[in-house]
């Protein structure tokens, strides 16, 4: 999953979260945080404590891997990808 704002953060820590079949409470308590910091994490709020969402991430399973965002002009022109060279 991309992540580029902190609401795409939540987004992807709540669907972490009930594939593993956790409710709220229970990702709080694994990671030493209230349900309120949970849900206003889950709801993307940009203030969320940077160091409690990287242990609510690594509580899930996941990891971040920082990239470079593409540059310039990101549309794929299909025609020019398969060959198609037909006016």
């Amino acid at each position: 999953m991309i992540c580029r704002t902190a609401r795409d953060l939540g987004a992807t820590v709540r669907d972490a979260r009930l594939r593993r079949g956790w409710t709220q409470a229970q990702l709080a308590d694994r990671i030493g945080a209230s349900r309120q910091w949970v849900i206003a994490l889950e709801h993307g709020k940009p203030t969320a404590e940077l160091g409690t969402a990287l242990r609510a991430v690594a509580a899930l399973g996941l990891v971040a891997d920082l990239i470079d965002a593409p540059t310039g002009d990101i549309r794929i022109d299909l025609d020019r990808l398969l060959g198609d060279t037909r006016d």
